[in-house]
């Protein structure tokens, strides 16, 4: 049986990685668990295979996620900066 998940990290806290799973919710993780070169923001690929006496868990960078996802960021980014005036705010 495989089942495959998506992980988004979202930041490390000293020996942890809070990542996303399946875009539904956070977990934190040892960060050993993830690739050495994890950095925030990267999308992971989580593949899980086995059976009743054991299970395999393989942990990789989905690049071509991480790169959709860093671009539909800066697209967000660029339209909120489009509609502000800018300026600072008065109270």
């Amino acid at each position: 049986m495989l089942e495959t998940h998506s992980l988004i990290i979202d930041h490390f806290e000293g020996a942890l990685a809070v990542v996303e799973l399946d875009g539904q919710v956070l977990l934190d993780l040892p960060r050993w668990l993830l690739p050495t070169d994890a950095r925030a923001d990267d999308v992971l690929t989580v593949a899980v295979s086995g059976d009743a006496a054991r299970a395999s868990i393989t942990i990789q960078h989905d690049t071509a996620a991480t790169a959709g996802a860093r671009a539909a960021a800066r697209a967000a980014v660029g339209r909120l900066q489009r509609r502000d005036p800018g300026g600072d705010y008065q109270l």
